[in-house]
């Protein structure tokens, strides 16, 4: 038993010391996720609020392409780039909610969940801005 002590010892000395999370010094954060993303599609991530919308129009320029931004939960973004038709789920979508859909055809960007009726975003270049409270209970999404 001592030598097994004597070798663990040195062992966990050797670990990083890492603070403690203090909670109360900022606020908790998230990742938000769409399920699944296809060839093609990509997510980026640590959007700034203040670069939010122009993202999501960059994002969207091409044509075909729909763009969802959700919020982190630290004051940041990630901006999904999809194209696929296909119904996709979500988690950790809690806020800040927007959509802009460049798709053809008349394609919608639909999101819906069990306590939630259908928010749409329409093809029609325009930003989507969805409420926190059905983006909480967002839990599937269909671009189409």
């Amino acid at each position: 038993m001592t030598m097994i002590a004597a070798v663990l010892v040195p062992l966990a000395a050797q670990a990083p010391a890492q603070a403690a999370p203090n909670v109360a010094a900022g606020t908790a954060a998230w990742t938000p996720q769409i399920y699944p993303l296809f060839s093609g599609e990509w997510v980026k991530r640590d959007v700034s609020g203040a670069q939010r919308d122009s993202e999501l129009i960059w994002c969207s320029l091409a044509s075909g392409v729909a763009c969802v931004a959700v919020g982190q939960g630290d004051g940041k973004h990630s901006i999904f780039h999809l194209y696929k038709c296909d119904e996709r789920s979500l988690s950790n979508f809690i806020d800040a909610l927007s959509a802009r859909n460049n798709q053809t055809g008349g394609a919608q960007v639909r999101f819906w969940g069990p306590s939630t009726g259908v928010y749409t975003a329409y093809a029609d270049g325009n930003i989507y801005n969805f409420p926190d409270h059905a983006t909480y209970g967002f839990d599937r999404l269909d671009i189409c």
